[in-house]
């Protein structure tokens, strides 16, 4: 697979316009954009702060006489004449059905949110619209054949999007295009990937509907952005731990930034993990041996598009879904899966340096007198099993039990406070989990497992981070 010399894969996600009667029928998404919207509130707000400074007597209590008062303009001034807005929407939508202009199917560019519905659906064929749910509105016409459209060949998907295949989606099958379960960098990744990443790679290929697969898509994406982050982080923290003669300064200072933000009230989010990464970029090309491969992966160039770029295209798409704008449709989760789905490949791609730093969660680890090394027995915590294999270890080093490690080939470097196997109270099992943030005096870290986005704390990690070095004080552990 290559990437796209114009990096328009990137630009795919670009933000659409609003979509209308998407919210109770009558508003549109996003409502902060729709004047009837803002119509019924002011009337609402208007009339509740009028009515109680009224000096009429009334019968009613003052409460009850305002609750009636709002409901009575809210819904004369504001809910009729947005109804009345959709009924005339909807007779225009009839008559340029039966207008003979509406058989041409002239196409329309993405972004014309304002347009009616019934006008954009001649558009979808140029990216493979699956085909129609049977709760579309009957107003609205199935799109026109997509195997013998004479001008098909000039609106395909770019060969990037053919190469990486499109969802799974009976009639984008039929079109010969590969589905997300039999995706080879899928694949490959559950097999390969530390078990957080490899889990969610699995999830996203047994997902029955394209609504599953949209969100499975999107949980990856964080997934593979905080499993390269504390795999970065943990092999920076071994450069300031007393094994590097010459600690570097810009070790301690990238650490003091996740310091910092795992300390802060919201914590640690999918950007805070992206913009972190974003922030390596000169340590790694100066210093590509305290990270191996993570140059190659954070190298971006007008031709080249690197593992943020890729990242930030999804997150962008988890930030659209998260402030109200999801896909509404089968058909649409279908196109947004097509829009997201290369961005999460080449991800995978570009982050092959977590293939060649295994993560182990060791088990035990007993001293030999005779040898002086220790033997270690550790759970391989690669792949998407959830039963780890076992493997034997003679270090010269001890490691601690039940803790997670980074195994390198100068040995065992640990993957501690950043990730922990933990027992989760809900699950009733121990799970995979990630840190999220910590109070800055005292108290546990939160932590949240992988799987299922669980909370958990632990008081113990929470000590561990706070000892992480604070560049701007000029302290270090």
């Amino acid at each position: 697979m290559t990437e796209n010399p114009e990096g328009s894969a990137v630009r795919s996600t670009a933000v659409r316009g609003k979509r209308r009667n998407a919210v109770l029928a009558l508003y549109d998404s996003p409502v902060y954009r729709d004047w009837a919207f803002w119509m019924t509130v002011g009337w609402g707000l208007m009339t509740a702060v009028s009515i109680p400074g009224s000096d009429q007597p009334n019968s009613l209590p003052v409460w009850l006489d305002t609750l009636l008062a709002v409901l009575t303009f809210v819904t004369l001034f504001g809910v009729i004449p947005t109804w009345l807005r959709l009924l005339f929407r909807q007779w225009l939508r009839r008559r340029n059905d039966r207008s003979p202009r509406s058989s041409v199917g002239t196409p329309l560019t993405a972004g014309h949110g304002t347009a009616p519905a019934s006008a954009q659906r001649p558009a979808l064929p140029a990216v493979l619209l699956p085909p129609q749910p049977s709760s579309e509105p009957s107003q609205r016409r199935p799109p026109p054949p997509r195997a013998h459209s004479p001008r098909q060949p000039q609106v395909a998907p770019s060969p990037q999007r053919l190469q990486q295949g499109l969802p799974d989606d009976p009639g984008l099958a039929k079109a010969g295009i590969q589905p997300l379960s039999s995706s080879a960098v899928m694949s490959d990744a559950r097999t390969t990937m530390p078990h957080p990443v490899a889990r969610a790679i699995r999830t996203i290929q047994q997902a029955n509907t394209s609504k599953e697969q949209y969100e499975a898509l999107l949980d990856a994406a964080e997934i593979l952005a905080i499993s390269a982050s504390v795999t970065a982080a943990a092999l920076l923290q071994r450069r300031i731990g007393g094994s590097a003669a010459h600690p570097d300064e810009s070790n301690e200072r990238s650490l003091s930034m996740l310091r910092s933000s795992l300390l802060a009230g919201g914590g640690a989010t999918f950007g805070t993990w992206t913009n972190w990464l974003d922030a390596l970029r000169p340590l790694a090309a100066s210093r590509p041996e305290v990270v191996p491969g993570l140059p190659n992966a954070l190298h971006s160039d007008e031709h080249t598009t690197g593992l943020i770029g890729h990242l930030n295209a999804l997150r962008t798409e988890r930030n659209r879904a998260a402030h109200g704008d999801r896909p509404q449709s089968a058909g649409e989760s279908g196109l947004r899966v097509e829009e997201i789905r290369p961005h999460l490949e080449h991800a995978l791609m570009k982050a092959e340096f977590l293939t060649q730093s295994p993560w182990l969660l060791t088990v035990s680890c007993s001293y030999q007198p005779r040898t002086q090394t220790f033997d270690v027995v550790a759970h391989n915590a690669m792949g998407d099993h959830p039963d780890f294999e076992r493997r034997e270890f003679s270090w010269t080093s001890p490691v601690a039990n039940e803790v997670f490690y980074v195994l390198t080939a100068e040995g065992p470097v640990t993957l501690s406070p950043f990730v922990a196997s933990l027992f989760c109270p809900q699950c009733q099992q121990m799970e995979v989990c990630y840190a999220a943030r910590a109070d800055k005096r005292t108290g546990p870290a939160i932590l949240k497992s992988f799987a299922r986005g669980h909370t958990l704390h632990s008081a113990d990690l929470g000590d561990e981070i706070r000892s992480l070095p604070d560049h701007r004080r000029g302290t270090t552990p």
